[in-house]
């Protein structure tokens, strides 16, 4: 199925509108980060397309891209009514504290993920439990030993790293200067952009899953195959 007339896009503007209204309040996202969880390209576009059931209409990537696009702008711009912004400005789309960076928008774990575990310990599918597909924790028996597995994608990790970025940046603008008795907040000091740059430069992959390792346990050893981040125990 094609998207061939105005009617067809103005149909489906509306369905992708409703289904990224409902991705954002579900895993509690602000708007202007949506093409950093929704990344074009990303496993992670490609399984919101296919869990929606939009695989087979033709062009509805770039509806979908289209309205991420001018929902961060929305938020950018100030075009939200009030109710709206301070919706957005609840605690609910805040990650609050470390243990959430490892879980907030990065969604369950899939069968792709039990293929990588099988293939490096040489076991069945059958071999393999899923302990708890929100934490991406598994119990894997092989050669009667079993280990926990906790394993991320690549994309997973980018969207991780985001977490972090706005964990930081929170924990940095909740701080205040006193300076002669007079306090001063952060948020009026810093320059947001300028900070975040600073982060890109500093959270490399290793120092993410530096951070991972330290926020899970120092007893997880880590491994990186085909892509994918594994800690095991």
């Amino acid at each position: 199925m094609s998207i061939t007339n105005r009617e067809g896009a103005n149909k489906y503007y509306k369905v992708v509108n409703e289904l990224i209204d409902e991705y954002i309040e579900k895993n509690g996202i602000r708007p202007s980060r949506l093409k950093k969880y929704l990344k074009k390209g990303s496993d992670k576009f490609e399984k919101f397309v296919n869990r929606n059931g939009l695989k087979d209409i033709k062009g509805i990537h770039k509806v979908i891209e289209d309205v991420i696009e001018d929902i961060c702008h929305m938020e950018k711009d100030g075009v939200l009514t009030f109710e709206r912004y301070k919706f957005f400005e609840s605690n609910d789309f805040k990650v609050l504290n470390i243990k959430q960076c490892l879980y907030k928008g990065v969604g369950k774990t899939d069968i792709k993920s039990e293929k990588i575990i099988a293939d490096i310990f040489d076991a069945n599918l059958s071999d393999i439990d899923i302990i708890d597909s929100e934490k991406h924790l598994f119990k894997v028996r092989h050669w009667e030993k079993e280990n926990n597995v906790i394993i991320y994608s690549k994309d997973e990790l980018d969207i991780i790293t985001e977490n972090i970025k706005d964990y930081l940046l929170n924990q940095l603008l909740e701080k205040e200067v006193d300076v002669l008795d007079i306090k001063i907040k952060v948020d009026d000091l810093v320059d947001n952009k300028k900070f975040e740059d600073k982060l890109n430069s500093l959270l490399t992959d290793d120092t993410i899953i530096n951070f991972i390792t330290k926020a899970i346990g120092d007893d997880f050893e880590t491994k990186q195959v085909d892509g994918y981040f594994l800690w095991i125990k």
